[in-house]
């Protein structure tokens, strides 16, 4: 009788009776499985595969179904587990999900839905600071901070534009692109381009700057040197010489330098 057609659903417990009732007849594992192939397509059971289920047919078993495998429960999720998850999280903020696994004897994949899900943590790093301030520096930025505030009421936008703030930095003599900056469109047939790493040369200098509401008043370099009380009357000196000669006015000086 001629076949038909390739069957393109079926199930795997249907694959192993039609293997099972093919054993049952004498017939070989190689020979099982050709017509399987025939009938059910390439992507059913391998050969190797079939000659694992003869020989286990051999050894006496009868079921075609899966059996249940011995081990963690399907119900990992229960709010007891919840609760001690979030309770190991609060003890150890850097526990790890494994870790949270392990100890109750769960699989990574539901530890991680406890925490991720249903918990809603997210492990994220530590904001970098410039540098940890104490207590009375902490202290005397929020006096500054009052201060400003109440000159702020008093005076209005005339206060702000009598604001001059500075900074420092430190500016190579050149700069590496960074990799964000290199990016660039590709088509999928286009080769991969390559990018060297490379550092910031050796060569420095420390920039100082000075700006205010209006724009940037002063740009200072330090070639050689260190920063000292002698380096900032200079630094402010020529800060000066250059409101001047913008007409800044005096009061407006006085207020925002002295």
């Amino acid at each position: 009788m001629e076949r038909r057609c390739v069957l393109n659903s079926w199930s795997k417990e249907e694959v192993r009776a039609v293997i099972r009732y093919e054993w049952a007849r004498g017939v070989s594992g190689t020979e099982i499985h050709n017509p399987l192939v025939e009938v059910y397509g390439s992507g059913v059971m391998s050969k190797q595969m079939v000659r694992r289920w003869c020989r286990t047919f051999s050894d006496g078993r009868q079921q075609v179904e899966d059996i249940p495998r011995a081990g963690r429960t399907r119900t990992a999720t229960t709010d007891a587990n919840v609760g001690k998850v979030d309770d190991m999280i609060r003890a150890n903020r850097r526990i790890t999900i494994d870790e949270v696994a392990e100890e109750l004897g769960i699989s990574h994949e539901r530890a991680q839905n406890i925490i991720h899900d249903i918990l809603r943590y997210r492990k994220v790093s530590a904001r970098w600071v410039p540098r940890q301030l104490t207590s009375t520096h902490q202290e005397q930025c929020m006096a500054v901070s009052l201060e400003h505030l109440v000159r702020y009421h008093e005076d209005g936008n005339d206060f702000l534009f009598r604001i001059v703030t500075g900074d420092e930095t430190w500016v190579h003599h050149f700069t590496t692109e960074s990799k964000a900056a290199s990016m660039e469109w590709k088509h999928p047939s286009s080769p991969v381009r390559k990018k060297f790493k490379t550092t910031p040369s050796a060569g420095k200098v420390l920039l100082t700057v000075f700006w205010d509401a209006q724009g940037v008043l002063l740009l200072d370099f330090l070639e050689v040197g260190t920063i000292n009380a002698t380096r900032y009357c200079d630094t402010l000196s020529k800060l000066r010489g250059d409101s001047e000669k913008a007409a800044w006015p005096s009061h407006i000086w006085r207020s925002a330098v002295g």
